[in-house]
């Protein structure tokens, strides 16, 4: 983190904290060139060391509080998906029919309803269409048609 001219390191870049535009080649030349030619005639210039600690601080965490909504929703995103892949296969497994996904979710929904209607957006989210099941079970059975191949080549 650099104090002077606000920037901070995100994913190997530098990431200025004042605009959020990253800069291509981390070297202090072009960083200080960033911050002089776009934020020249800002406020930040005439700020005191102390004022400038304080404000690095704040834009870090609404940084890190921006980063961490997207990883929240991809974490939720990632936890539908795998849910519906445990109902396809418990679909698959009990022989039932693969529009039996669709009953399930709206089972689901009436029962989050009652339990936890403060998550229903999340349950809401879980794809369990018939071609949904269907594409899933599919992509099940190639895991296991290749996990079997691999174990058969070990003997």
């Amino acid at each position: 983190m650099v104090l002077e001219i606000f920037f901070t390191v995100v994913k190997d870049k530098p990431l200025c904290l004042i605009c959020n535009e990253a800069v291509a080649v981390f070297k202090e030349y072009n960083i200080s060139r960033h911050f002089t030619s776009k934020h020249k005639n800002s406020n930040y210039e005439a700020m005191s060391e102390y004022e400038r600690k304080q404000n690095v601080e704040s834009l870090c965490k609404r940084l890190s509080g921006r980063q961490n909504f997207f990883k929240k929703v991809n974490t939720i995103q990632e936890a539908a998906t795998h849910a519906s892949y445990i109902v396809a296969y418990n679909i698959a497994k009990n022989n039932r029919a693969l529009s039996d996904g669709e009953f399930v979710k709206q089972c689901v929904l009436q029962v989050c309803d009652v339990l936890c209607p403060d998550k229903k957006n999340n349950f809401q989210t879980v794809s369990l269409s018939r071609k949904t099941v269907t594409s899933r079970i599919e992509a099940i059975d190639k895991n296991l048609t290749s996990q079997l191949e691999s174990k058969i080549g070990q003997f």
